[in-house]
């Protein structure tokens, strides 16, 4: 059984990307509509032996009360008790990592339930896949990327990495500076691209034409937005009225270094601003990375990217629940000691 959750902008549009993946036996665990932002949390059992079910069978697609058996009561089997220790050793991993009780919790048990056992890593990323979607951004985006952020959060870099890394002779995916505060932000990105100077505007009105110019000719922008505070109101307001303007998406570039509760205001600030895919930078420099995970996960942001090291070359790779899992269990207690008990 897998669990997963989807976002869109509409019901249908979320509804068809279900569809798509779980086919017509999904189980619907749950629904939120929000400004024009849906989520469905979905679920499905497959008989592995067979082969999954077809996308295209005429069955309805269930609702949560005929899926009651996914989640049937730990017995006292010997296999009960080895998903109780399973559970244990997530719960223990991620407390280490400083992830707050409850997605412990939501997690742990989610896990265990789809995919006890299995190696911990792959319960632990079913548990992840259950509250968290991730879609990384691609070597051609559909429209320019804006990256905004705090100070200090790491968006010209990632601005550099993804222009270095997602560029070639056929897709050219240009590095842009809005230095509308003229504090050298030009310069600091044309230095980490070795480059003399990069495309950059000082104004707003500026950056709007420069995305226009740049639509009609058929290139893409990566954009290192100005760093906007997201406890000041009307900072805030610039941003949402900066991002409505051009036809951009909005990405969040989030530094998992901080205390959890404020990387969560922050990324809720930058979600109700128009984000809905955060890039999560300076992991490598954090020895607790779980309030970082959760932080995103109660803001209802996506997760695209994640900076696993500070060199230009190399460090920003796609995100999934598979490698954020061995991220969180790194340093974690030795499963077989566990285990002892339990078999």
């Amino acid at each position: 059984m897998k669990m997963k959750m989807f976002q869109g902008s509409t019901v249908d549009e979320t509804m068809a990307l279900v569809r798509a993946e779980f086919g017509a036996d999904a189980v619907i665990l749950s629904t939120r509509d929000e400004d024009g932002h849906v989520e469905i949390r979905a679920a499905i059992e497959r008989n592995f032996a067979t082969g999954p079910v077809s996308a295209n069978a005429p069955r309805p697609l269930r609702t949560r009360g005929d899926s009651e058996r996914i989640f049937p009561e730990r017995g006292s089997s010997e296999s009960s008790l080895i998903a109780d220790a399973q559970r244990d050793l997530l719960s223990s991993a991620l407390s280490m990592q400083g992830a707050p009780d409850g997605f412990i919790q939501m997690v742990s048990l989610a896990g265990v339930r789809m995919s006890a056992g299995s190696e911990t890593s792959a319960t632990l990323a079913a548990g992840l896949d259950s509250l968290i979607t991730f879609n990384p951004i691609h070597a051609q985006p559909d429209r320019s990327l804006l990256l905004v952020g705090t100070h200090g959060a790491g968006r010209t870099t990632t601005a550099a990495k993804l222009s270095i890394h997602f560029s070639n002779r056929k897709n050219r995916l240009e590095a842009t500076a809005a230095d509308f505060d003229c504090s050298g932000q030009t310069h600091r990105l044309a230095a980490i691209m070795l480059k003399p100077t990069v495309t950059n505007s000082l104004t707003p009105d500026h950056l709007v034409r420069l995305v226009k110019e740049s639509e009609a000719e058929g290139r893409k922008l990566v954009i290192d937005a100005p760093p906007f505070n997201p406890l000041d109101e009307t900072d805030m307001r610039r941003l949402s009225d900066l991002i409505s303007r051009m036809n951009v998406e909005p990405v969040l570039v989030l530094s998992a270094e901080g205390h959890p509760l404020e990387i969560e205001d922050n990324a809720r600030a930058f979600a109700q601003a128009g984000c809905r895919r955060v890039i999560l930078t300076k992991i490598d420099a954090v020895r607790r990375r779980g309030g970082a995970i959760a932080a995103i996960s109660a803001a209802r942001l996506s997760i695209a990217q994640l900076g696993l090291a500070p060199s230009v070359r190399s460090g920003l790779v796609p995100a999934s629940s598979e490698r954020i899992a061995r991220l969180l269990l790194a340093g974690a207690p030795v499963e077989a000691e566990l285990l002892k008990g339990a078999a």
